[in-house]
C-alpha cells in the first residue's frame, strides 16, 4: 500500500530540510503524534536508527517505533527510512521517503511517500488504513509547516513530560530559528 503526499511551505528548501533531514532525530519536538525521539548516532547517516515514542493512532498502539535510515542525501535533500521494530504484527514492512524540493527562493515542496506492506489477512484493511494514514500524514505536514513558519510547535503538540517535574513545569517547547 502506497501513500504519496506533497505539501508546499513558504520557506526556503534548505530551511525545511534543516528540520526534516539534518535534525532527523528531533521529530518528537514538532510532530504531534510523536511524544519524543532520539537518534543512536551523532547525526543522520545511513544505518542510524531513530527511536520515536508515539501516541496510539488508529490501529497503531502507543509505544516505541525504531526507524533505520536506508538513504540520506543532504545535497538532494532526500532520506528514506524503514521501521525495524515496534510496528503492529499485521505490518510486515514500512518504509517512508521524504524529499524537500525548492519551488522558489522562499518556497518549497515537501514530498512524502510511505509504503506499508500488510500481512495477507489484513490486506483488506488497506483502503481504510490509507484514509487514516492520509489524515495523519497531512497533520504531520501541517505540524512541519507550523514550526517552520512560527518557530514553535503547532498548538496541538503536547509537550513531552519531563521526569521530576509537575504540570506546567519543565523545559520550554522547542523552537526553530532560521
Amino acid at each position: 500500500m502506497d501513500l504519496m503526499m506533497q505539501h508546499e511551505i513558504g520557506v526556503p528548501a534548505d530551511r525545511a530540510w534543516d528540520v526534516v533531514g539534518r535534525h532527523f532525530a528531533d521529530i518528537g519536538g514538532w510532530a504531534a503524534p510523536i511524544l519524543g525521539s532520539s537518534l543512536d548516532a551523532p547525526e543522520p547517516a545511513v544505518g542510524a536508527t531513530r527511536t520515536c515514542h508515539i501516541l496510539g493512532v488508529g490501529p497503531f498502539p502507543a509505544g516505541a517505533v525504531r526507524e533505520q535510515l536506508l538513504h540520506y542525501d543532504d545535497t538532494a535533500r532526500s532520506l528514506h527510512y524503514q521501521a525495524v521494530d515496534g510496528m503492529p504484527a499485521f505490518v510486515t514492512r514500512a518504509v517512508n521517503r521524504w524529499t524537500v524540493m525548492p519551488l522558489a527562493a522562499d518556497r518549497c515542496a515537501v514530498h512524502v511517500h510511505a509504503t506499508l506492506t500488510l500481512s495477507r489477512p489484513f490486506r483488506m484493511l488497506g483502503p481504510v488504513l490509507r484514509i487514516r494514514m492520509r489524515g495523519e500524514s497531512r497533520a504531520v505536514l501541517t505540524d512541519l509547516e507550523h514550526i517552520l513558519l512560527t518557530g514553535r510547535p503547532h498548538p496541538r503538540k503536547q509537550p513531552a513530560p519531563v521526569p521530576g517535574t509537575g504540570p506546567g513545569e519543565g523545559a520550554d517547547a522547542p523552537t526553530v530559528r532560521g
